[in-house]
C-alpha cells in the first residue's frame, strides 16, 4: 500500500514515483515510469531486471469496492482525528460518505478481520475470557498483628494490643444476664430451668452479634481505623466525602475485597461521566476532534497567562500614575475601596460538577465554589429545613462556616428554587 501517501522516490531521478511505479525484483530500486521507459540504469540495477508495477488502485479486500489509496487515506484519518469523527473521516477520504466510512471501517475491521495483521488484539483465552482486576490489593495484617508498641494508641477501636483482645467489648454486660438470686423454692424448678435456658438463649444471641462485629473489624481493617479514613480520601475527586462516608454503612454486608472493588468500580462510573460532561462542554463550544481539544486547552492557557500579565501591568501603571497624579488620589482611593469583581472559576473538572443543574454551575462558578463542597452546604441546609420546617438566614450562616456573602446567595438561590422554605407560612 505504498504510492503518494508515503512519498516513494525514484532512485534515478529523485523524483516522487507517483503511482504506477516500477519496484525492480531483484534488487531494492524503485523507478518512476518515464526512467523505465528510457531503460535508466542505477547503481546495481540493470534495465534487464525483473520488474513489478506498483499501484493502490487496487482492492485489498475481497469483494470490496475500496482502492488501496482509498485504504490509506481511511487509516491516516482514523489517525488524525480519532475514532467516530466520520465527518472529517470522510472529508479526508473525498470518495466517500461518513456512513461509507463508518460502515466500511465496521465490516472490515473489526468484524471481519481478513488479515492476521489488521488485528490489534490477539484473541487468545486472555482476551477474550480476560480475569477480573482487582482495583485494590487488600491486607489483613494490621487486623491479625496489630501493633504492639503503644497500650495506649486511641486509634485501635479499643484493642488491647498487649493481651490481643478489646478492653470493651461490643455488649460488654452480656455475661450480666445471669447475675439472678438462688433463693428460690423447689416447686420453682421448673420455671428456673426454663428461664435459665432463655437468658443462655438470649447471651448466644448477644455474643454472636458481639463475634460478628469482630469479624468485620478484622476484614476491613477497621482495628486501626484512620487507615480507612485515609484510603476513602483517594477517591475525594471523584466521589464526595458526605458520599464515601455514608457507603461505609455497607461493608457489613461484604468482605473486604468486595468493598474495595464496589468503592472503586463507584469512582470509576464517577471519572466517566467527568468525561462525558467534560466531552459534552466541549462539544457545545464547537470542539469535534482529539486535536482541536489539545489546542483549545493550549490557547487557553495561554491566554490565562496573558490575561494575568495585563492584570498585574495594569496594576503597576495604575500605582505610577497615582503616583505621579496627586489630585487624582482620592479617585484611585475611592475605587481601591471598591471590591473588585472576580473571575467565575473553571469548575468543569472539579468533583461534583456532573450531577450540577446547569443554574447550580453558573452559582459555583460565579462564587468561585468547589462543586462538591456546595453540595455538601446543600445537603446541610436542606436537612436541617426538614428538621424545623423552615430555615431562617440567621441559622443558615450558623450551620454555613465561609462568607456571609456567599451564604447569602446560596440561600437566596435555595429559596428560589424552592429547596428550603425561608419563613412558616
Amino acid at each position: 500500500m505504498s504510492g503518494d501517501l508515503l512519498q516513494t522516490k525514484c532512485d534515478v531521478c529523485t523524483e516522487t514515483a507517483h503511482e504506477p511505479y516500477i519496484e525492480c525484483g531483484e534488487c531494492e530500486t524503485n523507478l518512476c515510469t518515464k526512467c523505465f521507459a528510457s531503460g535508466k540504469e542505477v547503481g546495481s540495477h540493470k534495465n534487464d531486471h525483473k520488474y513489478a508495477v506498483r499501484k493502490n488502485d487496487i482492492p485489498l479486500f475481497d469483494n470490496c469496492n475500496w482502492s488501496a489509496k482509498e485504504e490509506c487515506k481511511l487509516l491516516s484519518a482514523l489517525s488524525t482525528y480519532g475514532y467516530g469523527n466520520w465527518e472529517d473521516i470522510s472529508k479526508s477520504v473525498h470518495t466517500r460518505s461518513k456512513l461509507e466510512c463508518q460502515e466500511h471501517y465496521k465490516k472490515y475491521y473489526i468484524e471481519n478481520v481478513q488479515y492476521e495483521e489488521l488485528k490489534l488484539l490477539p484473541e487468545t483465552k486472555q482476551s477474550l475470557f480476560p480475569k477480573p482486576l482487582i482495583p485494590y490489593l487488600y491486607s489483613s495484617d494490621v487486623s491479625t498483628n496489630p501493633p504492639r508498641n503503644n497500650q495506649s494508641d486511641p486509634h485501635l477501636a479499643g484493642y488491647n494490643a498487649y493481651r490481643s483482645e478489646f478492653e470493651l467489648s461490643y455488649d460488654n454486660y452480656a455475661e450480666s444476664l445471669f447475675n439472678i438470686e438462688d433463693e428460690y423454692s423447689e416447686d420453682d424448678d421448673n420455671l428456673m430451668d426454663a428461664l435459665k435456658i432463655a437468658l443462655a438463649n438470649a447471651l448466644n444471641t448477644r455474643l454472636r452479634e458481639r463475634q460478628r462485629r469482630y469479624k468485620i473489624i478484622q476484614n476491613h481493617g477497621l482495628i486501626k481505623p484512620n487507615k480507612l479514613i485515609s484510603w476513602l480520601q483517594k477517591y475525594n475527586p471523584t466521589l464526595t466525602r458526605y458520599k464515601c462516608e455514608r457507603l461505609t454503612s455497607f461493608m457489613q454486608f461484604m468482605t473486604g475485597m468486595q468493598f474495595d472493588a464496589f468503592m472503586e468500580s463507584l469512582s470509576l462510573e464517577s471519572e466517566l461521566m467527568q468525561r462525558i460532561t467534560r466531552l459534552g462542554e466541549s462539544r457545545k463550544i464547537g470542539i469535534k476532534t482529539l486535536y482541536s481539544a489539545n489546542l483549545y486547552k493550549q490557547l487557553k492557557v495561554e491566554n490565562d497567562l496573558m490575561v494575568k500579565e495585563q492584570k498585574y501591568v495594569t496594576t503597576i501603571m495604575t500605582k505610577k500614575f497615582n503616583k505621579q497624579s496627586p489630585t487624582k488620589n482620592k479617585i484611585f482611593e475611592k475605587d481601591r475601596k471598591m471590591k473588585r469583581p472576580t473571575l467565575p472559576l473553571e469548575i468543569i473538572d472539579m468533583p461534583g460538577f456532573q450531577v450540577l443543574t446547569d443554574s447550580e454551575k453558573m452559582l459555583c462558578s460565579n462564587l468561585r465554589l468547589i462543586p462538591k463542597n456546595y453540595l455538601e452546604i446543600k445537603y446541610q441546609l436542606v436537612a436541617e429545613n426538614g428538621k424545623k420546617g423552615f430555615l431562617r438566614l440567621m441559622d443558615a450562616r450558623k450551620i454555613v462556616k465561609i462568607d456571609v456573602n456567599k451564604t447569602r446567595k446560596i440561600y437566596d438561590y435555595l429559596v428560589t428554587e424552592g429547596y428550603i422554605i425561608s419563613q412558616i407560612k
